[in-house]
């Protein structure tokens, strides 16, 4: 198989997103997939699993590996940070796919030059895909959502899981897309049930601690998130809207949804469409009451599953090989 090189842009043990997912699939499909850490070092290239290479040491791995491991292979480069547009020729690439995950500013004037070099862009939601093809309406453009990690086993069922009692949880970055008030809001409301936030704060601190049925557990590895998933009531997504949560397509809600719990969100597009699995609220006082109607009457659990279990990281990455195969004639 092929070679794909996912340039350095986040550190492959820094929060396990989308770019992991996907590199981690492809090499499962047989794929020879070096990711660049953002952080270099002298460590020497790591294989983490089969086919899966860690590139510690870059300008090494791009002076004396690539080269022996490109031949007779095509290489191709998954980018979703579009100010590295300048530096991916020094790979040589047979193909550049432009993965576009999210509409922060200041990413955006860096998008022009990237779009120019790609031979496809992929986004993750349908407010990107409708601005890309308006931007660019002569580069072939694809939405790949975000997806369900299998492997986190969320859809199990675990019969020694047992919740005490009403218990709200919300696991992703502390960031100031969060809605604060909401949740201040929803903890006064509802003080009898406990909020537990987990996640690194991003550019926004923490300041909710006054507040007693509030638990704020920062930061816990990917591996760990399964055990606080499946102890939760009910899982939030308590996002202002603005427009990078406009064109978010939440991973969370795909992991939130595998547990079976109900899942409360405010107005996301994204979120919108994956109603009925989805509850969707206008306002703060429509959130906390469907936060209350759900913790009371939680729904169909097996049909958020089965809505996890069709939205796979297997499923995506089986669309960007279609992708792949086509641009790469």
């Amino acid at each position: 198989m092929d070679i794909i090189i996912y340039p350095p842009t986040i550190n492959w043990t820094f929060m396990k997103q989308r770019p992991q997912q996907l590199m981690k699939k492809f090499a499962d499909s047989g794929y020879k997939v070096f990711y660049c850490n953002q952080t270099q070092t002298e460590k020497d290239i790591e294989e983490i699993s089969p086919n899966l290479f860690i590139v510690h040491n870059h300008d090494q791995w791009l002076k004396e590996i690539l080269p022996k491991a490109r031949k007779n292979k095509k290489v191709g480069i998954w980018c979703s940070w579009a100010k590295l547009a300048s530096t991916l020729k020094k790979y040589e690439p047979n193909w550049i796919i432009y993965d576009c995950v999210d509409e922060f500013a200041d990413w955006i004037k860096y998008e022009p030059e990237m779009v120019k070099i790609a031979d496809a862009i992929v986004c993750t939601a349908e407010r990107l895909k409708k601005k890309l093809q308006n931007n660019y309406p002569t580069k072939r453009t694809e939405l790949i959502r975000n997806a369900y990690d299998q492997e986190m086993m969320l859809h199990e069922n675990s019969k020694d899981i047992i919740i005490p009692k009403k218990k709200i949880g919300y696991i992703g970055a502390w960031a100031p897309w969060i809605d604060e008030e909401l949740i201040s809001r929803l903890a006064r409301t509802l003080n009898y049930v406990e909020i537990e936030i987990i996640g690194i704060e991003f550019g926004k601190k923490f300041n909710l601690h006054h507040i007693p049925n509030i638990k704020f557990l920062g930061h816990k590895p990917h591996s760990e998130l399964p055990n606080f998933l499946k102890n939760y009531s009910l899982c939030i997504i308590p996002f202002r809207i603005n427009p990078i949560t406009l064109a978010t397509n939440p991973v969370k809600m795909y992991e939130y949804l595998a547990t079976g719990h109900p899942v409360v969100s405010t107005n996301l597009p994204e979120c919108y469409l994956a109603q009925p699995y989805v509850d969707v609220a206008n306002n703060h006082v429509d959130f906390i009451n469907k936060v209350r109607n759900r913790l009371q009457n939680p729904g169909n659990s097996l049909e958020r599953k089965q809505f996890a279990l069709n939205n796979t990281w297997s499923h995506r990455v089986n669309q960007a090989i279609h992708l792949i195969r086509e641009i790469s004639k």
